[in-house]
């Protein structure tokens, strides 16, 4: 079975193509409002839309009117594109809209209304803007072998310098070229790959995974050890340089260079949190969906808890992409992954006796079972316990329950640490 992917590689352009791609972006913009322009109000003045290739259409003879001539400056294929993804959003929005899935929201700061789900109008001020290419623009990739550098050549645009950091498995089918908020280019290129081609060899059988704010993740594994990953806190560590930039930025006048020049810091410093965040999810996921034959989660409600106090720790973990990437991976690498039922109570039960103790508040990190004495650890329990949900513990439970029990115990328990219960050392 084989599946699409996307190689990312950091794109230098010079100052003319990047005078270019500003062009380019811009015409973006306009081709993909003006499909939403086209559809809203053929919807509302004969209750119909028009196909996608009657709007390509109707594009091509609207270029050719006094005062578009811009529009022919640059290639035609990012616009039919931007025509595409513009169609395919509204009708994924009438899609929703029809199921009785969408509600009107009201902008408490502008007082504006709205309908969820309708597709927004793209603005020059957006920090991402971006321009698809597909192989009818043919768009050529040069790299030569052992070299850093590599050349992505463009229409209307010209050869982009790329820096080279893997290589491509294929003729890749699309690319799109992206800029930043920060400022920085990037290409990201589309190919065709066979899945399990590159699967690594599973070290355990399967293993549960308790997700966590104190600790990012707690899992445990069927050959009886553990494991703690600690929490990043990536926004946190940055919370001082970006309170000192705000300051800054409200000191300045708006529309000075002064001013430009602290919103591109800004926007830096946002820059490199999310590709730190975005590197920590990734090689997590790769380390659980690399190491286990079948990995065993828990379904969480992330948009609801990020309305509570916990919203800043909670997002700044990052355990929508995680989870994700664990299952893109899992379906990649050939991997069994097991979602567990979201109101299953797996930090109210003892994964020792069965006994349900009832909810805890979050402070509460170890706890004693009342009917076998045994000492908790909240995580390592409830890794222990959604292992056993997804029916995936049958190995685990064949060593015996000594092994249970030194897994689901605190650190601090005595026993467990002569036993050596962590991910350096194995239960016997």
């Amino acid at each position: 079975m084989s599946s699409y992917r996307r190689y990312n590689y950091r794109a230098y352009p010079t100052q003319g193509q990047r005078e270019a791609l500003s062009c380019l972006y811009g015409a973006c913009r306009y081709a993909y409002n003006w499909t939403l322009d086209q559809r809203e109000l053929m919807r509302r003045r004969h209750g119909r839309m028009q196909s996608c290739t009657q709007l390509s259409n109707m594009f091509t003879q609207w270029k050719r009117d006094p005062g578009m001539e811009w529009l022919l400056g640059v290639s035609s294929t990012p616009l039919q594109q931007s025509i595409r993804h513009a169609d395919m959003a509204y009708r994924n929005f009438l899609r929703l809209y029809k199921a009785g899935r969408t509600h009107i929201v009201t902008n408490h700061r502008t007082g504006k209304r709205h309908r969820t789900g309708l597709p927004r109008y793209k603005s020059r001020r957006d920090g991402e803007q971006s321009a698809e290419f597909t192989k009818s623009a043919r768009f050529k990739v040069e790299h030569a072998d052992g070299c850093k550098w590599a050349f992505l050549t463009l229409p209307k645009i010209g050869r982009v310098k790329l820096r080279w950091t893997r290589e491509l498995p294929s003729t890749p089918n699309t690319v799109t070229i992206m800029r930043h908020a920060d400022g920085s280019y990037e290409a990201s290129l589309t190919v065709q790959v066979d899945d399990k081609t590159d699967a690594p060899k599973p070290l355990h059988e399967a293993c549960g995974i308790d997700m966590g704010l104190d600790s990012l993740m707690s899992i445990v594994y069927t050959d009886g050890t553990r494991e703690k990953i600690p929490h990043p806190r990536t926004l946190k560590r940055k919370e001082r340089r970006l309170r000192k930039l705000d300051k800054q930025l409200a000191r300045e006048k708006k529309g000075s260079a002064n001013h430009a020049k602290t919103r591109l810091l800004k926007a830096k410093a946002y820059g490199r949190i999310r590709n730190q965040r975005k590197d920590m999810a990734y090689k997590l996921a790769s380390k659980v969906a690399g190491e286990n034959q079948a990995v065993a989660l828990e379904t969480l409600n992330v948009k609801g808890l990020a309305r509570t106090r916990m919203a800043k720790s909670l997002l700044d973990a990052n355990w929508t992409r995680i989870i994700d990437r664990i299952q893109q991976l899992g379906v990649q690498y050939g991997r069994t992954v097991v979602r567990i039922d979201r109101w299953y109570p797996s930090s109210q039960i003892c994964s020792q006796c069965g006994r349900r103790d009832g909810q805890k508040p979050l402070n509460i990190r170890e706890w004693e079972c009342p009917q076998c004495s045994t000492r908790l650890d909240r995580d390592w329990n409830a890794a222990l316990n959604i292992l056993d949900a997804a029916g995936l513990a049958e190995s685990l439970n064949a060593r015996g329950s000594d092994v249970r029990r030194r897994l689901a115990q605190t650190d601090r328990n005595a026993d467990a640490r002569e036993a050596g219960t962590h991910r350096t050392a194995q239960l016997h």
